[in-house]
């Protein structure tokens, strides 16, 4: 049984958020109702899951003076041919929040896969349940604009390799 797999019998479904096919690779449109945001990830890796992190009420057992409390919108756990992936995410509708409060939602989001990660070793006894995986943290701003025709952008390292990380900036212009 893969990572996905366990997390997919371990979470409810309503913490999941369903992947569609299009173009023969999935893709996912994240909706945080709160902030009245969405936005649409394509081609995703067919071994992927997304968790809506802030499914569950704040864990109410710790005092929240360090934001511990917190948690980003979304977690997408994805395994490419040789690479594991688990991406924090946080959309904001307007310009953003505070750094700190930002940091504090990724950080609580990594916190929660820490303790998905102990439920399947524990639960589901896989030794090596979510290891070795590469994490990301995206927060995305101002995110419900006017859409416009833009140009495609792939940076490449002085090395020639592709970056592994992208920085996405939205601008009304």
């Amino acid at each position: 049984m893969n990572d996905i797999t366990i997390l997919e019998e371990m979470l409810s479904a309503g913490a999941q958020v369903p992947l569609k096919q299009t173009t023969g690779k999935p893709s996912v449109t994240l909706k945080d109702k709160q902030a009245k945001t969405s936005v649409e990830i394509t081609d995703l890796p067919h071994d992927s899951i997304v968790i809506k992190a802030e499914a569950f009420k704040d864990p109410t057992v710790f005092e929240g003076s360090k934001g511990e409390r917190r948690r980003a919108d979304f977690v997408i756990v994805s395994i490419a041919a040789t690479e594991k992936w688990i991406i924090c995410i946080e959309t904001q509708a307007g310009t953003g929040k505070d750094p700190d409060d930002i940091e504090q939602q990724l950080r609580g989001a990594e916190c929660f896969i820490g303790y998905c990660k102990c439920i399947g070793k524990s639960f589901w006894q896989s030794a090596k349940f979510l290891d070795s995986y590469q994490y990301r943290y995206v927060s995305i701003v101002n995110i419900n604009i006017d859409k416009q025709t833009t140009r495609a952008y792939k940076p490449k390292s002085q090395s020639g390799k592709k970056h592994t990380t992208v920085l996405i900036l939205f601008k009304k212009f």
